[in-house]
């Protein structure tokens, strides 16, 4: 295993194209796949020869805001992708090398900042998706799938036990790349809302995923917070403190705004309601208010 790999992005070097200037904004994009996105390798039989498989590479994002999703096709995938319906949710689909090509020139230009779980899929797509742009014939279809059942083990690998051929260093970006980014991955694992304590409801901002150096990053970012790990193998990051969330709900609303409605209504929810009842106090939030206001 080999530790500390990076892509050398730096949203400080000149972009590839000298007409094109680097956003920090859309970091958000990156942030948004490291938290929602699947990559896989599709196998299907092939039956000109017999015997054959056909592969085709393929990157999901899936979110219950079909406007947002439809915001990221137009941004990421070029109007390219596909929406589809899925229960409770819809899901953004990049199959095939054309679209993925895409969202991995996307990715190049704005790296997915830290997470070895994101990035370690990403890096498998790539490989797949250089492989079977080289090889297009039939001679040498037992590598070929010698080496997507590989990539596609591997992937699964990530999924169900986190285990990941490289560790990887953050990219060197500014803060507000990460404070975008950060945005991205609260649209898709962020909680923000009020829970129950005795009689009284207590604030709270959460995040939860796989992925332990992202969640380290939001620590540190906001520098404040506990994180613990979980039995189920997630890392949970929870700030409580209503000064604190104050200005965190300010944060992700203004300066690096979350873009999924329902998300947005919820952090607004909790700035209105800590803005009204919390401004010179500690006290928890009374449960009979909370109701009024929603």
């Amino acid at each position: 295993m080999s530790k500390n790999a990076s892509s050398g992005s730096d949203v400080r070097r000149k972009p590839g194209n000298p007409q094109e200037t680097l956003k920090e904004d859309n970091f958000y994009y990156a942030g948004f796949f490291a938290a929602e996105m699947t990559c896989s390798v599709i196998k299907a039989a092939n039956y000109n020869p017999v015997g054959h498989y056909y592969y085709a590479v393929d990157i999901t994002v899936t979110n219950a805001d079909k406007a947002l999703l439809q915001n990221i096709n137009e941004v990421v995938m070029k109007g390219g992708g596909i929406i589809s319906p899925v229960k409770g949710a819809y899901n953004l689909s990049a199959r095939g090398k054309n679209r993925v090509r895409v969202v991995l020139d996307f990715l190049n230009r704005y790296p997915i900042i830290i997470g070895n779980l994101a990035k370690n899929r990403v890096a498998l797509l790539k490989e797949a998706f250089a492989y079977l742009e080289e090889r297009r014939g039939a001679s040498e279809h037992q590598k070929k799938i010698e080496v997507m059942d590989g990539i596609r083990k591997k992937l699964r690998a990530i999924k169900e036990i986190g285990a990941v051929d490289r560790l990887y260093a953050q990219e060197p970006v500014s803060r507000d790349a990460i404070g975008h980014f950060l945005a991205g991955i609260l649209d898709g694992e962020g909680s923000f809302g009020f829970k129950k304590s005795r009689d009284r409801l207590q604030p709270y901002f959460a995040a939860a995923m796989k992925d332990r150096k992202i969640i380290e990053l939001m620590q540190e970012f906001l520098q404040h917070g506990n994180v613990r790990h979980r039995k189920d193998g997630i890392f949970h990051y929870e700030i409580n403190h209503s000064k604190i969330l104050q200005n965190v709900c300010t944060m992700f609303l203004t300066k690096y705004p979350l873009r999924h409605a329902r998300q947005r209504e919820r952090l607004q929810t909790v700035q209105r309601l800590l803005n009204d009842y919390t401004q010179n106090s500690t006290k928890l939030i009374n449960p009979m208010l909370f109701r009024e206001m929603i």
